[in-house]
């Protein structure tokens, strides 16, 4: 059993392990969105795992890198203390209204359009939940990553290891700073395991309906199948269906049609509201639109005058439901850039390779 199994074990305890061919796609995933379930991550750290520590050798830069977008505001590489904020306010707007202004700006907005041989290349700020038996904290990483456009080449991913922060009510455990600036280097192999692993490509998502109605049956159709497979657990079909809406923003580079589409899907999707004081994890001010799901409010953030996406968070809002104090920062994103690159960095990284079927 490795690190994959062991998310898996806590996340999905019925699922049987997975074989090493599953394995080595589940890896690159996890590599990529960072593991996000219900505005969190929860590893467990029985050793000191692949995605959290400086492994391979440094990475020559890539070359012709081609800035399409990028947002102001460099994240802060120190410590601000614990991770408590203001319970948010519900704001008069509805969620319809900001998602509706979300996908006009989507339509207007310039793209990233890389061939299939080049690569996507998203720089981010993220804050996520460390939970096991022994600690609980908050570790934030500065990500740079390099995905294939059509998932056939190898990528990279970059992660710089920030200051952490305390998870609020609980002393800094030594362990949560033992990696702090620290830079790991990861191989994200070309793993050609099916459409499943690969929708999360410029190439795949380019493929997606460009209307709200065809994103909608889409968005729908996948949670369906995604809530009979978790069957037992507590999310609902609507909850699977906003979770996968930050999942395909998230460290993408979803094309204009697609984006301005996938925000008119969102405004289907039952329960959301608005809130006026959402931050990003680059401190970021922005207008949040979120559902709560296990207790936890979970908001996609946009920019208030251009409407732009900028991150995620997570803030606990039922204390007893989320079994954290009310008003804790349990995840927190910032999208800093999207850019096309010509090249991803050469990574000596043996650990990341496609196992053949059945090999553990």
């Amino acid at each position: 059993m490795d690190d994959i199994d062991n998310v898996v074990r806590d996340a999905r305890p019925e699922a049987a392990p997975y074989d090493g061919h599953a394995r080595s796609a589940a890896r690159a995933r996890l590599l990529q969105a960072g593991t996000v379930r219900h505005g969190g991550v929860r590893p467990t750290r029985t050793r000191r795992t692949r995605f959290m520590v400086a492994v391979g050798a440094l990475a020559v830069a890539a070359t012709a890198v081609v800035v399409v977008g990028r947002l102001d505001g460099a994240p802060p590489a120190v410590d601000h203390g614990p991770a408590v904020v203001a319970l948010p306010v519900i704001a008069p707007v509805s969620a319809t209204e900001v998602l509706g202004r979300a996908a006009s700006a989507a339509k207007g907005s310039g793209e990233a359009d890389p061939r299939d041989d080049q690569f996507v290349k998203v720089e981010s700020q993220t804050m996520y939940q460390w939970s096991s038996p022994e600690a609980r904290y908050l570790y934030r990483t500065r990500r740079t990553i390099w995905q294939s456009a059509d998932g056939r080449h190898a990528g990279a991913l970059k992660i710089e290891h920030l200051a952490p922060r305390p998870y609020p009510g609980r002393p800094l455990p030594e362990q949560a700073t033992r990696d702090t600036g620290e830079t790991s280097w990861n191989l994200l192999p070309a793993c050609d395991l099916g459409p499943e692993d690969n929708w999360f490509t410029y190439a795949s998502l380019k493929k997606l309906p460009a209307d709200a109605a065809g994103m909608h049956d889409y968005l729908y159709g996948r949670a369906g199948e995604k809530a009979k497979l978790a069957s037992g657990k507590n999310s609902s079909v609507d909850d699977i269906a906003w979770t996968m809406v930050g999942d395909m923003l998230r460290e993408t580079a979803i094309p204009a049609a697609q984006r301005a589409a996938l925000f008119e899907a969102a405004k289907s999707i039952p329960g959301t509201t608005v809130t006026e004081d959402a931050t990003d994890a680059a401190d970021r001010s922005g207008i949040g639109v979120g559902r709560v799901l296990d207790g936890v409010r979970n908001d996609l953030i946009f920019q208030p005058d251009t409407y732009a996406y900028l991150g995620e968070r997570g803030v606990v809002v039922d204390a007893d439901e989320a079994k954290a104090p009310v008003g804790s920062l349990v995840a927190s994103t910032a999208q800093l850039s999207v850019s096309v690159a010509d090249k991803a960095p050469d990574v000596d990284d043996p650990a990341s390779t496609c196992a053949p079927p059945g090999n553990a």
